[in-house]
């Protein structure tokens, strides 16, 4: 093979690597919202992104726990592992674990925090949303 033509398979080949990898971020940031296509629409949404080998994703399991039956019926609290499921990482843009997100009722980002949550700080937020 001629020097050129390796060259030029070597490009062809660079720039295909460089359209997929483009490809796949256009889809991941401009397809539908988990939120839209799984949780309850309507409601208010803390939607918690940890592992079951995380400390303090661990000590937040009692939390949401509370909160969700503080809120039974007014909002969506879901959990989601990111062992089991790691295309959410990339989903919500999750740098450190725990994060917990907020959702309006139409499945927009209103707030977003890093760490362990208390209830409390929990409960304020969904207050700013107006949730009682």
């Amino acid at each position: 093979m001629r020097k050129t033509t390796k060259i030029s398979i070597i490009i062809v080949l660079i720039l295909s690597v460089i359209a997929i990898w483009g490809y796949k971020i256009y889809v991941v940031k401009n397809e539908p919202n988990q939120t839209t296509q799984d949780l309850e629409k309507g409601k208010p949404t803390l939607v918690d992104l940890g592992s079951s080998t995380c400390i303090p994703c661990r000590e937040m399991v009692p939390v949401l726990a509370q909160v969700k039956n503080m809120y039974d019926g007014k909002v969506v609290v879901k959990f989601i592992d990111i062992n089991e499921d790691p295309e959410e990482t990339s989903k919500y843009e999750i740098k450190v674990i725990p994060t917990q997100i907020f959702l309006d009722k139409d499945g927009k980002q209103v707030f977003r925090h890093e760490g362990f949550f208390s209830k409390e700080e929990i409960v304020k937020v969904f207050k700013d949303m107006g949730v009682e």
